[in-house]
């Protein structure tokens, strides 16, 4: 069984020297290519933290894939003023709201559009249109 790895990680921290001293920006991105037996997949995972004196917003980033292959970017925001999810493909970006949370599955709204996200599994609903993502492999 022949596997080839590739894994790139970039981890920084700086600190604004223009405008409010106070904002800290952490940042995180890492990326694997894995090929096993002339199966090529690929994983994205990116984090990154704005500190702005008591204000502490995060996001998360990650390559999920619908059933027939296509992939999209899942990026989830927290932070004091309220929780959010972004979903970017073919050069789209659905953005929502969370109005909703158990805990364990939170649903988020922009007009006629519901997106829930539970464990590695997102579904988008619109009208009778329902597309399900889930998270790639090795993420």
């Amino acid at each position: 069984m022949a596997a080839a790895l590739f894994s790139l990680t970039m981890i920084g921290c700086k600190k604004s020297t223009d405008g409010n001293k106070n904002v800290i920006v952490e940042e995180k991105v890492e990326k694997t290519v894995t090929d096993d037996n002339g199966k090529t997949d690929s994983t994205f995972s990116a984090e990154k933290t704005v500190k702005d004196g008591n204000l502490v917003e995060s996001e998360h980033t990650e390559r999920y894939v619908a059933d027939d292959g296509s992939s999209a970017l899942v990026t989830f925001k927290n932070s004091d003023k309220g929780n959010s999810i972004s979903i970017r493909s073919n050069n789209k970006t659905i953005v929502a709201a969370q109005k909703d949370s158990d805990g364990k599955t939170h649903v988020y709204h922009n007009q006629d559009i519901e997106i829930k996200s539970e464990n590695d599994k997102v579904t988008i609903t619109q009208g009778n249109n329902m597309i399900e993502l889930k998270k790639a492999r090795g993420q």
